[in-house]
């Protein structure tokens, strides 16, 4: 009777069931390690596209929830929450944890969290090197049982679909995913260093730089990263506007002032006064004053800049790396030009029209600062150089007197492997007086702009 018994099929259906359980039984309590760490924190999520959502995220197995703080009313009904699904991670360009938005318990949760991952104690390191050999053998475990089960099957074939065959190669993944097969030993000497990674953004490769914490199969998570994150700030009936208590904006007697009080430099993208736009391009260091001349004339006034703020981030790794160790904080790397990916018609037609700019009027500092930087964003360091050094050589006439032009410039030099070009010093805040008038009138041909230094505040 025994004889009669294909004990091979036998335990390959046995195999073929324990396993199916098991990786069901791990499917359902499987959380990445990454967002787990943001789990019960308010977080933004940034899609592709820059789409943006927040609220407090529930992780799950199988997603994420985010919980507003307010009702969202819609068309016809009222939202409360957004839910977010593990097969839609690919469109995922960042989620943002703010450290100044955590309540104190919260704050307590993260330093313990962060204490117990960048100075493990002796448990924790066992625990963490046990799962690395977990990962790293999961592969070749994976092989062999799937080597193992196709020699089982020779036996019983006649009775095995197609489909079942492909379900039982398959299995060993579904099983052995879930334990680890996310240890990579290149990353895993920088876990609790400073480190530069490069991200992909909108088509351009840019730097940041924070603390490398933890890594899944999917994400990376990085702490006390100075990310610059857009603002756009409507001055339309205002005449003061707070950014975080951090940076103060006041329009009054035709100027706007922006007083930054941060310990980060900030970047003044633009001006809109009405219909008319104005290009500032101008890096704001900490404790100074920017001062903008304004022809307003009761025409609404929005400020385009982006604020270096410091958050803990998870970004995916198949569109972020780990490129550098950073051995100290690089202020530069906040608002960098970025290199792009690939060369756009804007950007070349953009290139032209400051060329031709400048051949008729090559005094304009601004527009040979701004080509400098488009020639810095495909890869043409040394053109880039060119103009970036004719614009230093009128700095006075920039809005910041130079502070973006050195910041390009220094960064240019990296590039092409030419000497350093050292920054000026800031102990004092100074105020910095603009050129040029917005909003109305001809760009003002005498020096205007001056330096003062005031005491800080």
């Amino acid at each position: 009777m025994f004889g009669l018994i294909d004990w091979s099929f036998i335990i390959t259906l046995g195999v073929i069931v324990f396993t199916a359980l098991l990786g069901a039984w791990m499917r359902a309590r499987h959380e990445d390690r990454c967002l787990k760490d943001f789990d019960g924190y308010r977080v933004t999520v940034e899609r592709d596209g820059s789409r943006i959502i927040w609220g407090d995220m529930r992780l799950h197995p199988t997603g994420f929830e985010l919980i507003y703080s307010a009702d969202v009313q819609d068309d016809g009904h009222m939202e409360t929450s957004y839910i977010y699904y593990k097969d839609e991670y690919g469109d995922l360009h960042a989620i943002y944890r703010h450290a100044r938005d955590l309540t104190p318990e919260l704050q307590a949760r993260r330093a313990r969290s962060v204490e117990r991952s960048l100075h493990p104690g002796l448990f924790r390191r066992a625990r963490r090197s046990l799962r690395n050999f977990l990962s790293t053998a999961a592969d070749s475990f994976a092989d062999a049982l799937t080597m193992t089960m196709g020699r089982m099957r020779v036996k019983g074939a006649a009775l095995m679909t197609d489909t079942s065959q492909t379900y039982m190669r398959g299995i060993s993944k579904d099983v052995f995913g879930y334990v680890g097969t996310s240890f990579d030993p290149l990353l895993e000497q920088y876990v609790g260093t400073r480190v530069v990674i490069e991200m992909v953004e909108d088509g351009v490769v840019h730097e940041h730089s924070g603390v490398f914490k933890e890594y899944s199969a999917d994400f990376l998570e990085l702490l006390d990263v100075y990310y610059p994150l857009p603002q756009e700030v409507d001055l339309n009936g205002k005449t003061e506007y707070r950014i975080a208590d951090k940076i103060t904006i006041v329009l009054d007697d035709g100027q706007l002032r922006v007083h930054n009080r941060a310990e980060q430099p900030q970047y003044l993208e633009r001006i809109e006064v009405g219909e008319q736009q104005t290009e500032l391009n101008a890096i704001l260091p900490a404790g100074e004053e920017l001062v903008v001349p304004v022809a307003a004339e009761g025409q609404a006034v929005t400020l385009y800049m982006r604020v270096a703020s410091r958050l803990d981030m998870i970004v995916p790794r198949a569109g972020a790396l780990i490129r550098h160790r950073a051995e100290r904080y690089d202020p530069d790397s906040i608002f960098d030009v970025g290199l792009a990916m690939v060369r756009r018609e804007t950007v070349d037609r953009e290139i032209e029209k400051l060329q031709e700019r400048l051949r008729y009027a090559p005094q304009d500092t601004g527009a040979a600062a701004k080509l400098g930087e488009l020639l810095m964003q495909i890869g043409d360091f040394g053109e880039a150089r060119r103009w970036l050094l004719e614009a230093k050589e009128r700095a006075y006439r920039l809005p910041d007197h130079g502070n973006r032009v050195e910041q390009n410039l220094r960064r240019v030099e990296r590039r092409i492997g030419a000497a350093q070009v050292g920054g000026r010093p800031a102990e004092v805040a100074q105020v910095v007086v603009a050129q040029v008038v917005v909003g109305g009138g001809d760009k003002e041909t005498s020096e205007v702009g001056r330096r003062e230094s005031v005491r800080s505040l």
